[in-house]
């Protein structure tokens, strides 16, 4: 959906679709997932095809550098157009990455960029770690009209995609491994494409060393080692559940029910679930001594809301992603 997304962009940018059908086009996905990789070849496509359109890349951080210029009044514009400013403000077709370091220092400026560039019918394509219900230190102003158009969402590589990933890139390296070892690969190495770009780079390394085709045994062995030190354990979900909500991990653990807290130990009590191998009462034991039927009772409320709460799934689907 967001490769066909970003390909509908493409078309209206360069007049062969309806003039801005989409705008803004919001992509959110955990880091890794392909974001860039996708405006990337948006960015390039549109180059290639229409050469006298103007198009430009603006980083969040780079919009934070620019208002703290002193060129910056008090209502956060420039009185003096910096080059990557005006760029941005002129575009046909503008990306805006990382939204998420946005701070609401720039709410006025961001909030004038974006009206600006819909009345002069400009393109803008956003990105971030989370979907626009998610940036919840931004004014409602601001995420509203981030929101406004065509939210998608980019889910990491299930097992399937990954075996399909390695196997390509094993053939662009010219690698020969045991099939049954690339299906051992898919199924361990989980996270972004990044770490399935450095398992190619090992693997590169370890078939100087071994004659082919690399047998599962010896790939098995080679890679164990760094799939146990990141596997998710239930202190490193609550670290990271705990910073997600702003929570200290120690009242995810206390036995207390305050409503701060709830949610996030009923997260991480569902996600401990999900990703170690331990038992409902080890899980409740960890938060507090909580018996099995409470820690079950906080999986089964966080499984019905995710049907629902769209918010909450994007928050796990996110957390998912960062711990494996």
């Amino acid at each position: 959906m967001a490769r066909l997304a970003v390909q509908r962009v493409a078309d209206c940018v360069c007049g062969r679709g309806p003039r801005r059908a989409v705008n803004p086009l919001f992509l959110h996905a955990p880091a890794g997932a392909g974001k860039t990789h996708l405006v990337s070849a948006l960015l390039a496509d549109v180059t290639q095809r229409s050469p006298d359109l103007q198009v430009a890349l603006l980083a969040a951080g780079d919009i934070e550098a620019l208002l703290r210029q002193p060129e910056a009044d008090a209502s956060g514009s420039l009185k003096k157009d910096d080059e990557d400013w005006k760029a941005a403000r002129q575009a046909d077709l503008l990306v805006l990455e990382d939204v998420q370091h946005l701070t609401p220092r720039v709410e006025n400026a961001f909030v004038h960029l974006l009206d600006r560039g819909w009345t002069r019918g400009q393109q803008i394509v956003c990105t971030a770690a989370m979907g626009p219900a998610q940036l919840h230190h931004l004014p409602a102003r601001l995420t509203s009209r981030l929101g406004s158009g065509l939210v998608v969402g980019l889910q990491t590589l299930s097992p399937t995609s990954r075996r399909v990933f390695l196997q390509d890139r094993l053939e662009r390296h010219d690698l020969t491994i045991e099939p049954e070892a690339v299906v051992w690969l898919a199924n361990h190495l989980t996270g972004s494409v990044r770490r399935l770009e450095g398992a190619i780079a090992r693997l590169a390394t370890l078939a100087r060393l071994e004659p082919p085709p690399l047998r599962r045994d010896t790939i098995v062995a080679h890679f164990e080692v760094e799939g146990a030190a990141n596997r998710p354990t239930v202190e490193r979900i609550v670290q990271r559940v705990g910073r997600y909500y702003q929570v200290e991990p120690r009242q995810l653990q206390a036995r207390s029910r305050t409503r701060q807290a709830l949610l996030p130990r009923q997260v991480s009590m569902y996600l401990a679930r999900q990703l170690t191998e331990l038992s409902l009462q080890q899980i409740g034991a960890y938060f507090g001594g909580r018996d099995h039927s409470t820690v079950l009772h906080a999986c089964r409320k966080v499984e019905q809301a995710l049907v629902h709460d769209v918010r909450l799934s994007g928050a796990v689907r996110q957390l998912h992603a960062d711990l494996t």
